[in-house]
């Protein structure tokens, strides 16, 4: 089985969509909301380049970008979302944001249950197909699905499972490849 490295960013994200999470039950916020939250902060940061870079620039001072968080987001968000974001100014966070979200986004899959796969195809699968594929998938995991559907015509035949980054490749290149390998060796 192949291991998997997990960077000292994701780890850090993940502690930090923790303490939000829990957080998000303490102030009395919906996880869900707080998600929109953390999503909308992500999408402003990432229409703006200056503003990214403001955040990730270790000259501007912590003051100043708690400056500029205050300015930007003003009274747009809950106090408990914007104190948030001035905790990871201080700690020297704010690049973390989008690893943050992607994080949130997997805690709180867990916590409601949710899978999320992407599945890949040769051709096009129609709905009546999906919808039997998605049930299939929901019984065998025993979870909800959250599917994104991908066309790759190079795969040639069979489909490619990613659940939350574990691949599940059944294509018929993949085959041929093994095949290939394995009559190289003998």
């Amino acid at each position: 089985m192949e291991s998997v490295k997990i960077s000292s960013n994701e780890l850090a994200a993940n502690r930090w969509a923790k303490s939000l999470f829990e957080l998000s039950q303490d102030e009395g916020l919906t996880r869900e909301s707080l998600l929109e939250h953390l999503t909308d902060i992500v999408d402003t940061v990432n229409a703006s380049s200056d503003l990214k870079s403001l955040f990730v620039n270790p000259i501007v001072t912590v003051e100043e970008k708690q400056e500029i968080i205050e300015k930007v987001f003003g009274d747009a968000f809950p106090k408990t979302v914007k104190n948030f974001l001035m905790v990871l100014a201080l700690r020297k966070r704010l690049g973390l944001l989008e690893d943050i979200l992607e994080e949130y986004k997997k805690e709180l899959n867990k916590c409601e249950n949710i899978v999320r796969l992407k599945v890949t195809s040769a051709v096009e699968i129609d709905d009546a197909k999906r919808e039997d594929l998605k049930n299939k998938i929901i019984e065998k995991l025993s979870k909800n699905a959250d599917i994104k559907w991908n066309v790759d015509s190079s795969i040639i035949g069979g489909l490619i499972f990613n659940i939350d980054g574990t691949i599940v490749d059944n294509s018929i290149r993949t085959k041929l490849n093994n095949l290939c390998k394995r009559i190289i060796t003998k």
